[in-house]
């Protein structure tokens, strides 16, 4: 058991921190043109990732690595509170970052400015895996019973803060991930239909009934991508061509043209077409079995788990990677609408590379406990 342990853990680590250094490889190019256009400097985003993300995120690592999971189960339902005051600051003026149309999805404090939602992928996990373990078989199967009444309602209360910001994108990963729990955890069919009925109303409202003209235009643009390839489908269509002038091989590591200004967003939510254009289609291939592997050893994990809240909290945290990694990538090949979700290790930005490093440590930790 111990050996199953160890090798657990020690492949679980390999595989993320090896999709950790391609990532930074990767944005030493994707970065070079804007960084040295706004900065003067090529390397200006690969040192800020090496510090603020790579450098802090390793020290988190290793600290909740270090850390019995158990300990997070008697303070879930406090750090999931925490999360949410954390969230309505985004909305107040004196909290909120400089940063433009996502003013509201930004903390700043002081000098520091961080994502709460990308914080919440662990909170309400943690908090979701801790009610569940707590009720019996029976209990979460009951559509009135408290485990599915807490989980509607808790959840329902973070998605209206979340699409309030807005960041639809990460709701979707938070959904999808907890329907993933609760599914493990035992659901019934009129549970399940109640969950994909209100979670399906509720985009429905925000994406059509409200009006919402950026939501809307993503969704027309993802079923319409070459009807404006120069407006609305600009982003989506540079994209393909990234990914289609790559070839089999790729260009070369450093020769990409969309890092040009043609691409938006080439150093973060688009890394992946930059690694499809210069790594070619075996680059992309690499990368993608490269998180298959590592949600299959994140499932792994969770069926040698000790416990339910184990198993539970390693499902969650495996999959937001999961579906956080594999939307990204499907927006940038036109297989799901954009939705503005980094691609987690590689794309650039301090607050979700350290929730990613803080979430392989609660895995490592539930590894070295496994049965």
């Amino acid at each position: 058991m111990a050996k199953l342990s160890y090798r657990l853990n020690q492949s679980l680590i390999s595989t993320s921190f090896l999709i950790l250094i391609l990532g930074l490889i990767a944005l030493i190019s994707a970065s070079a043109v804007i960084g040295e256009q706004k900065y003067g400097d090529v390397y200006y985003f690969v040192k800020r990732q090496l510090f603020f993300g790579v450098f802090l995120g390793l020290i988190a690592f290793w600290i909740v690595s270090k850390i019995d999971y158990h300990v997070w189960k008697k303070y879930s339902f406090i750090l999931l509170i925490i999360n949410i005051v954390l969230l309505l600051l985004c909305f107040v003026p004196a909290f909120q970052s400089s940063s433009g149309v996502a003013a509201r999805r930004w903390l700043a404090i002081g000098p520091l400015s961080f994502q709460p939602s990308e914080l919440l992928k662990i909170t309400y996990i943690l908090f979701l895996a801790s009610i569940l373990s707590k009720a019996s078989f029976k209990q979460r199967k009951r559509i009135f019973g408290f485990p599915f009444l807490c989980f509607l309602t808790s959840l329902g209360v973070v998605g209206l803060i979340i699409l309030k910001q807005p960041a639809t994108g990460s709701l979707i990963v938070l959904g999808l991930s907890s329907l993933a729990v609760y599914l493990t955890a035992g659901i019934n069919f009129t549970q399940l239909l109640t969950v994909v009925l209100l979670g399906g109303l509720t985009l429905y409202y925000f994406i059509f009934a409200n009006e919402s003209s950026y939501r809307l235009d993503r969704f027309k643009t993802f079923l319409s991508s070459h009807a404006d390839p120069l407006g609305k489908g600009y982003h989506i269509t540079q994209s393909l061509l990234g990914i289609g002038s790559g070839g089999l091989l790729g260009i070369g590591f450093g020769k990409s043209i969309q890092k040009f200004n043609y691409l938006p967003e080439s150093h973060t939510d688009a890394i992946f077409s930059i690694i499809a254009e210069e790594f070619g289609f075996l680059g992309s291939v690499v990368i993608i079995v490269l998180f298959l592997i590592l949600i299959l050893i994140g499932f792994r994990i969770a069926s040698r788990a000790a416990d339910e809240f184990g198993k539970f909290l390693a499902i969650g945290l495996i999959c937001n990677i999961g579906f956080q990694a594999f939307i990204n990538i499907g927006a940038m090949c036109g297989v799901v609408p954009m939705t503005g979700i980094p691609l987690p290790f590689i794309s650039y930005g301090g607050s979700s590379l350290i929730i990613n490093l803080i979430t392989i440590g609660m895995l490592s930790s539930i590894a070295k406990r496994a049965r």
